[in-house]
């Protein structure tokens, strides 16, 4: 039985939890092209040749759509994000802790007062 969904899991079983992992650690949520020879492809730099091989073979040649983009650390920097907005820092702060763009901070910003009702960020000398 595999650990990971979907594909992924299809994967798993082709080249084992570790590489699968490595895998989706470097390509989740994104669209993977399987070739069909696998001798100097992005797949074989990442996995290895014989995994690549493997994969080919289980899943044959073509786009695939890798799930789990949460392996690649955005589900993370996000919630330390969250964190560090709902404490109290600056845009500029949250973007460079968490590698992120300030218009990401931002629209999580967003996200955090509309959840809190506040149409409007509240400013520290609006409060009485």
């Amino acid at each position: 039985m595999t650990q990971l969904p979907g594909i992924a899991g299809q994967i798993e079983e082709a080249i084992g939890l570790d590489l699968a992992v490595r895998l989706l650690r470097r390509r989740g949520g994104c669209e993977i092209h399987i070739p069909r020879r696998v001798a100097g492809s992005m797949l074989a730099e990442i996995i290895g040749e014989e995994a690549a091989a493997r994969v080919v073979d289980a899943l044959g040649p073509g786009k695939v759509l890798l799930p789990c983009g949460n392996l690649r650390g955005q589900f993370a920097r996000r919630e330390d994000a969250r964190r560090m907005l709902r404490a109290g820092a600056s845009l500029q702060q949250v973007a460079l802790s968490c590698d992120m763009h300030t218009r990401t901070v931002s629209r999580l910003r967003a996200e955090i007062e509309a959840e809190q009702g506040n149409a409007q960020r509240t400013l520290p000398f609006d409060r009485s």
